[in-house]
């Protein structure tokens, strides 16, 4: 099996190489294969994670190869709005990886944290490169690829659910119960390595099929369907035992009605309502995402073991009764417990992340602190990464601002989609902030990646449409106004044919 999965990466790799705008499609189908190969090798190894990251290396590679400039700068609107903060934040990541390679003496620790804090850089100009080159049909096309490729990939979560028993279904390694409900509760994964990634993948899914079918065009059919998908995958969802998936659909749909109603709109009272009820929503995530020790709230509530699926209904409907003792865990504490513990410029970088736990030099490091995201944060890159995060978040959320300005004044399907990809960040700001885990796989990552660049280049993508439509305007016009040429008369027949042409507007002019 490590051959045939090798050989099938080499391929892919190979096509992401040769045509560079493959490679996000390229990514997904691996993103959704590594998984169940990963389960069907004999001691599950580690590596099958790094397969999107390979493939999307090969596109990078491909795409600097037709002489595509892959850096920053080459975003319009970039360097003015964010070169600073941006710079100022490479520095101290790179600084912070070198301090945790002279503290634990392991170059893996670092690595792993590189590929944490940066792999998302690459992947945002590579997606603004696509989107100028693909258009919004091309973006919409690669979305329906991902919904499509995911839902089936997602769908293994109901199999596990029914028992069927195969090796490609499950968590990978020994997976985890939660006690909860009077009892113990099994996550399911489905296809996926584990509950986490398809809790991510079931809320991604979501939001995008809102983009894709409300962002387009807003009419009651549209919406009865999207909400009995959404219902369909919530479900599914629920099966995975993470909570937070809930919150992140809740989070970016009051962060997409908030941004139509206040820039397409300019309705400042439901742009309220909506902001508001998104962050009662962020209050809820805050609440839900903490491993479940001790006794919850759901813990005395008894039913029936034959109904199984209740059990995990009634545990995501605890979400908003457990908020204020896990509101506390993840608020100021870790972050002044990861001060007191590693001092003021924290325990390097990678020390938090996702997978370092695999790498014997950090054997000994306590990772609690990085359970949310201000604790990570806190840990990797100290009390200055605490000062240049929210900077750059700042700066990046009014350079957004002025970006959907622009295109709510130009375009408003380019709008409307800007809105769905903005909300889905935030969404992601909101589960990273009190969930770090999932962000320590690398298809995640690239999509936070994906999905900044596709918005980036919604400006470009908007005038280009405009200029487009003026144009087949003109000419449209232009054959309108085309009228036939007199033509001399030699003959009776020829009087009647002239007299035919000038009185028939539209018609091309015939001479003989």
């Amino acid at each position: 099996m490590p051959e045939f999965a090798l050989a099938l990466l080499f391929v892919a790799a190979l096509l992401a190489a040769v045509n560079w705008r493959m490679g996000l499609m390229l990514c997904v189908l691996t993103a959704v294969l590594q998984d169940p190969l990963r389960k069907l090798t004999p001691n599950e190894p580690a590596y099958f994670i790094l397969f999107a990251g390979v493939v999307f290396a090969a596109a990078v590679l491909g795409a600097l190869m037709t002489g595509k400039r892959l850096l920053p700068s080459a975003v319009k609107g970039w360097r003015p709005r964010m070169g600073k903060p941006f710079t100022l934040f490479l520095v101290l990541v790179v600084f912070q990886a070198v301090h945790s390679f002279v503290r634990f003496g392991s170059p893996q620790i670092p690595v792993i944290g590189l590929i944490s804090y940066l792999a998302p850089v690459p992947a945002f100009v590579f997606a603004y490169h696509f989107a100028l080159r693909k258009g919004l049909a091309g973006i919409r096309a690669w979305m329906w690829f991902y919904v499509l490729a995911a839902s089936v990939a997602l769908s293994g979560v109901y199999l596990e659910y029914m028992g069927l028993n195969w090796k490609a279904l499950g968590e990978v390694g020994a997976g985890i119960v939660l006690y909860d409900v009077g009892g113990i509760l099994e996550v399911y994964s489905g296809f996926f390595r584990s509950s986490e990634v398809a809790a991510w993948h079931t809320a991604a899914i979501s939001c995008f099929l809102f983009i894709l079918l409300i962002g387009r065009r807003f009419t009651l059919p549209r919406l009865v369907m999207t909400v009995a998908l959404v219902g369909l995958l919530v479900s599914l969802g629920m099966l995975t035992g993470r909570r937070k998936m809930l919150v992140a659909i809740t989070v970016f749909v009051c962060a997409y009605f908030a941004l139509v109603a206040w820039f397409q709109k300019r309705s400042t009272r439901p742009a309220v309502f909506a902001a508001t009820a998104g962050v009662l929503a962020y209050v809820a995530a805050v609440g839900m995402l903490t491993p479940d020790g001790g006794e919850s709230s759901t813990k005395n509530l008894k039913l029936d073991p034959s109904e199984r699926f209740q059990h995990y209904t009634a545990r995501n409907q605890s979400v908003f009764a457990d908020v204020p003792k896990r509101f506390d865990q993840l608020g100021i504490q870790p972050v002044m417990w990861a001060i007191d513990r590693y001092g003021v410029l924290g325990a390097g970088l990678g020390t938090g992340s996702q997978g370092v736990q695999h790498v014997e030099a950090a054997a000994e490091i306590n990772r609690g602190a990085a359970e949310g995201g201000l604790g990570k944060i806190t840990m990797e890159l100290g009390v200055p990464g605490l000062l240049i995060v929210p900077w750059l978040l700042v700066a990046f959320a009014r350079y957004v601002r002025r970006l959907l300005t622009a295109v709510t004044r130009v375009s408003r399907q380019h709008a409307r989609f800007s809105y769905g990809l903005v909300a889905f960040l935030i969404a992601n700001v909101a589960v990273f902030t009190v969930a770090t885990q999932v962000f320590g796989d690398v298809f995640v990552l690239l999509m936070i990646g994906w999905t900044v660049g596709f918005l980036l280049a919604m400006p470009e993508l908007a005038a280009r449409d405009v200029t487009l439509r003026q144009q087949r305007a003109a000419q449209r016009n232009q054959q309108r106004t085309v009228r036939p040429e007199p033509v001399e008369a030699h003959s009776s027949f020829d009087k009647l044919r002239t007299n035919e042409l000038q009185t028939s507007p539209g018609r091309i002019n015939w001479q003989r």
